[in-house]
C-alpha cells in the first residue's frame, strides 16, 4: 500500500549504507544534546548528568544509543501516566 519514499528518489539516487549510518548518528547526537538541555531546564540534574557522561564516554555509537534509550526510559517513568498516581476506579 504505502511505500517508504527514499531520499532523492526522483534523481535515481540509491542511498549508500554508510551515508545513512552517518546521517542517523548525526541525528541521534543532536537529539542527545537537545535532551540534555531539556533535562537541565526542567531541573532533572541527575538525568542531565547521565547524558553528559554518555557524551563523554569512550564507547561506540551503538552502546551510547543503548544508554541514551535507558535515560529516556527513566524519564518516561518519571513523567508518564503511572507517575501521576493510580487511575481512579471506573464506575460500571
Amino acid at each position: 500500500m504505502t511505500e517508504t519514499k527514499k531520499p532523492f528518489e526522483s534523481l535515481g539516487y540509491e542511498p549508500v549504507g554508510p551515508i545513512i549510518t552517518r546521517l542517523l548518528a548525526r541525528y541521534l547526537r543532536t537529539q542527545r544534546k537537545n535532551m540534555r538541555r531539556l533535562f537541565e531546564d526542567r531541573g532533572l540534574l541527575g538525568l542531565a548528568h547521565r547524558m553528559h557522561q554518555i557524551r563523554n564516554s569512550k564507547q561506540g555509537a551503538m552502546a551510547k544509543n543503548r544508554m541514551f534509550q535507558e535515560v529516556l526510559d527513566d524519564y518516561a517513568k518519571l513523567t508518564g501516566p503511572a507517575a501521576a498516581g493510580p487511575a481512579p476506579p471506573k464506575d460500571t
